[in-house]
């Protein structure tokens, strides 16, 4: 039967659609990256192997971290004091709302799940509620995802090592990448899944982080054929909704560049630039919105498919469908 995913996914929506202050936790969720496993895979996937830390890189190449910076930083805090002040003012406000950002983000991550299981199982919630679940929680759920993300980033930098040696033949490299890619991308997956069962664990069953990491390895080593079935078809749902949100943004384009050819006509620079900074706050709006709601989806659906593997386990479609040709 297909209606184990079908009632999840009707369940998951209802919930998104009727709960809209999931939206405000949606919002911040999306930063956590709930769809790690997808990333992996598009990741690898890119052919942008040659530089597994790209940013890293950057930002080395600065030279930020040289003798001559810190020179030059020393420099400045003893010829002028208040401007050495100012800098590290900014810097530490910027490091302030980083700090802020990644505790909402996990706070509304937690949010969800709890308030997703607490409308599966008929219980009162609220946004109150959502928020005191992910500051209780807040400490474990950081840590898996600091676990998860550490170890996704080691294995992708596993992958990456053949490309990381100049010296090398791109065609032996090639090689020893695509076997590094066929036996490590699967254990990364897999972790990514993991961790999504350990949250559930920690936010709905109350367990401790490493009983979490215990028994999310013990509930998708028992299901994971099931687990992978769900990724696949929320996987296809984010494609969908990608190119939908890609559609209406094309067909929102035809007004605005209408209205913009118009105020051009008439030379309204004024005109012109309200049209442009319109459009782009219409696009950034709907962007935001179906981000979260995909978000909150998301975690819904991976939270009663957690309920129901608790509760009643799973038979994957895959396997239902080899034994109906058995029988036959």
């Amino acid at each position: 039967m297909m209606s184990l995913y079908r009632n999840i996914l009707k369940q998951s929506w209802q919930t998104t659609w009727r709960n809209k202050y999931l939206w405000f936790f949606g919002i911040f969720a999306v930063f956590l990256g709930n769809a790690g496993e997808y990333k992996i895979l598009s990741y690898s996937l890119s052919g942008d192997n040659q530089s597994i830390l790209p940013a890293v890189d950057k930002i080395v190449q600065t030279g930020i971290f040289s003798k001559h910076a810190f020179d030059n930083i020393f420099g400045i805090m003893s010829q002028d004091f208040l401007l050495f002040s100012k800098i590290i003012a900014v810097f530490l406000v910027i490091g302030f709302l980083i700090c802020f950002l990644v505790w909402l983000s996990v706070v509304s991550q937690s949010a969800i799940v709890n308030s997703a299981a607490s409308v599966i199982k008929q219980k009162e919630h609220n946004f109150q509620k959502g928020m005191d679940s992910g500051i209780k929680n807040f400490w474990q759920i950081f840590a898996l995802n600091i676990i998860a993300n550490v170890a996704i980033l080691l294995i992708l930098v596993v992958i990456s090592l053949p490309f990381l040696f100049g010296q090398i033949n791109i065609i032996v490299a090639s090689l020893f990448y695509v076997i590094l890619f066929i036996v490590f991308i699967p254990v990364a997956i897999s972790l990514s899944l993991i961790i999504k069962y350990a949250i559930a664990f920690t936010v709905i069953n109350k367990n401790n982080l490493f009983d979490a990491i215990k028994l999310g390895w013990k509930l998708f080593k028992d299901n994971w054929i099931v687990s992978l079935e769900m990724a696949l078809i929320l996987f296809f749902i984010n494609f969908i909704v990608a190119l939908l949100i890609l559609f209406i943004i094309l067909i929102l384009v035809i007004p605005f560049l209408s209205l913009g050819i118009i105020f051009s006509f008439f030379s309204s620079v004024l005109g012109v630039w309200i049209t442009i900074i319109s459009a782009f706050l219409t696009a950034l709006l709907l962007i935001i919105i179906c981000g979260s709601m995909l978000t909150v989806f998301q975690i819904s659906a991976w939270t009663g498919l957690f309920i129901e593997l608790i509760k009643n386990g799973g038979t994957a479609k895959i396997v239902r469908m080899l034994s109906g040709v058995i029988k036959k």
